[in-house]
C-alpha cells in the first residue's frame, strides 16, 4: 500500500507557506540523485537532515536540494562520498583539484584476483551511494579504459570476469526497483556479445521511475522491432553498441528512427562509428521524462 507522500507534503506546505518542501520522488526528479542514495546520504554519511511528516516521510527544502547539487559537484570531480562532509563549507567557486575515486585501484587489484564476492558487495555499495552519471565516469570507465589497456594471459579472463559482474550487479539492482510507472523503455542493441552498458541503461530508466524491457544481441529486422516498440506501446528507446553496423541495418535504422515520434537515445561506441545516428537522438531533457509516480518511503 502506498503513502500518500505528495498529500502529505501539500498539507505542510500549505501551514508554512514561506518554506516550501519537496518529497522525495520529487528531490530524486529535480536532482537525478534516485531515493536509495539519498537516504544512504542521511543514513551512512549524515550529508542530509530532510524533515518528517508525521508518518514518517522525509521531506527536503530548497537548501536541502542546494546541498545535494554541490554534493554532486565535488563527486563530479572524483571526491569519494565518504570525504564530502567536511568539504561542503566550500562554495563550488572555490574548489580545488580532487582525487579521483580511491576505490578505483582497489577494485582494480580485486580484479586481478578474480575476488568475486568482495567485488560484488563493493559495486552493490557503491550503486546506492552514488549516481550513476558519476560511477560511469569517476569509476567504470576508468576501470574498463585500464582492462582494455592491459595485454597479459590473463587479461581477457578479467575483462570477461568483469564485465560479467557488472551485468549481474546492474541486473540484480534494477529488479529490487519497484515502480507502477506507466511508461516503458525499450533498451536494445544489434552487437552479438554482451557488454555491461545495456544492463546499466535498465537500472538508469527504471531508477528515473520507467518500466523496462531488453532486447540483447538482435540479428532480425528493424521492422520486426518496429512492430514491437508500436504493439507495446512504448514510451522511449534506448539503442547501445560499441560494434559497427552492416550498410543494410544501418540504412534500415535510419529510416526507422526518423518516423519514430518517441524519445530516443543512442549510448556506447556505436556513436563513434556512426556519428550520423546522433541526429536521432532526442533532447536529453525529453528522454529524460517521468511518469508522474509516488515513490514509497522506507523508513530506517
Amino acid at each position: 500500500m502506498r503513502c500518500n507522500t505528495k498529500a502529505d507534503t501539500q498539507q505542510l506546505n500549505d501551514c508554512h507557506p514561506q518554506k516550501h518542501l519537496y518529497a522525495i520522488s520529487d528531490v530524486s526528479e529535480k536532482t537525478g540523485v534516485n531515493s536509495v542514495t539519498l537516504r544512504a546520504w542521511q543514513r551512512r554519511y549524515g550529508l542530509l537532515n530532510p524533515t518528517r511528516t508525521e508518518k514518517g516521510h522525509r521531506l527536503y527544502s530548497q537548501s536541502d536540494i542546494e546541498r545535494i547539487q554541490l554534493i554532486l559537484s565535488w563527486l563530479d570531480k572524483g571526491v569519494s562520498i565518504g570525504k564530502v562532509k567536511p568539504l561542503l563549507e566550500y562554495s563550488p567557486a572555490n574548489m580545488v583539484s580532487a582525487e579521483a575515486l580511491d576505490i578505483t585501484s582497489e577494485v582494480i587489484e580485486s580484479i586481478d584476483a578474480f575476488s568475486k564476492e568482495s567485488l560484488e558487495k563493493t559495486v552493490h555499495q557503491l550503486l546506492k551511494e552514488y549516481p550513476l552519471s558519476v560511477l560511469e565516469k569517476q569509476f567504470f570507465l576508468p576501470i574498463q579504459q585500464h582492462l582494455d589497456g592491459m595485454d597479459t594471459p590473463l587479461s581477457d579472463a578479467q575483462r570477461a570476469f568483469w564485465v560479467s559482474l557488472c551485468r549481474k550487479c546492474f541486473i540484480s539492482t534494477e529488479a529490487q526497483i519497484k515502480s507502477n510507472a506507466k511508461q516503458l523503455v525499450v533498451v536494445m542493441s544489434f552487437d552479438s556479445e554482451c557488454g555491461y552498458q545495456l544492463p546499466l541503461e535498465l537500472l538508469r530508466a527504471k531508477q528515473q521511475g520507467q518500466q523496462t524491457l531488453l532486447l540483447e544481441n538482435y540479428t532480425g529486422s528493424v521492422l520486426g522491432v518496429d512492430k514491437m516498440v508500436t504493439q507495446i506501446k512504448a514510451s522511449s528507446l534506448v539503442i547501445g553498441g560499441a560494434n559497427s553496423l552492416s550498410s543494410k541495418v544501418l540504412n534500415d535504422l535510419k529510416a526507422w528512427l526518423a518516423k519514430m515520434s518517441i524519445p530516443i537515445r543512442i549510448t556506447g561506441m556505436i556513436t563513434q562509428i556512426h556519428p550520423d545516428l546522433l541526429q536521432f537522438c532526442s533532447n536529453e531533457t525529453l528522454f529524460e521524462r517521468k511518469a508522474s509516480k509516488q515513490e514509497p518511503e522506507v523508513k530506517p
